[in-house]
């Protein structure tokens, strides 16, 4: 089990297994009443799911059709991904990775992953995630509250650089320029 502590190694380590093999997913939630269980609880689902065999025993099982499983922890929320092969899981244990896999790691901030047009894995934030971020732009810029304003510029610059989350912000760009020149502030831009 890959344990993340940012946000970008968290994105760097999922795209890094659906981008080899892993195309069955479940998200596992930790609930806040159990978050002191939470060691016991990943140790279970590690044990269960046989995550942190070793290379060569997975390319033994995988020899031999078995599927195989990784899992990826970031505080509370761990994604569990399963390969190709035979298995004792439920029929609807685990999703299929087609298009986008939706993963929210907390109220605030939910991400999608998913293959552009490209034909490559990427990540970007999910629209209501994304909605409440420009709204928080324009509320700051609207009240002339500068402090709010640096600190979710500053909380922008720290999400990982990934092609779909820079569309994003390419669009919130042009968005914040608009406002500022309405609004006649005079602060620097999302990329300035």
């Amino acid at each position: 089990m890959k344990h993340t502590k940012t946000i970008k190694e968290f994105c760097e380590s999922m795209i890094k297994y659906l981008g080899s093999g892993y195309i069955d997913y479940k998200i596992v939630s930790i609930p806040s009443k159990k978050a002191h269980r939470s060691h016991e609880i990943l140790k279970k689902v590690s044990e269960h799911y046989k995550t942190n065999i070793s290379r060569g025993k997975r390319q033994y099982r995988r020899k031999l059709g078995k599927a195989n499983y990784s899992a990826v922890c970031f505080k509370n929320t761990i994604v569990v991904l399963r390969t190709s092969g035979t298995n004792e899981d439920g029929a609807d244990e685990f999703k299929e990775f087609k298009k986008s896999l939706r993963v929210e790691l907390s109220e605030w901030l939910t991400l999608v992953f998913f293959i552009n047009e490209r034909k490559r894995l990427t990540v970007r934030l999910d629209r209501l995630t994304y909605r409440r971020i420009r709204e928080d732009f324009f509320i700051a810029i609207k009240n002339g509250n500068g402090r709010d304003y640096n600190f979710l510029k500053s909380s922008w610059h720290n999400l990982p650089h990934y092609k779909g989350i820079g569309v994003q912000g390419s669009e919130l760009h042009r968005f914040i320029k608009k406002k500022l020149s309405q609004f006649g502030r005079n602060w620097k831009g999302l990329f300035s």
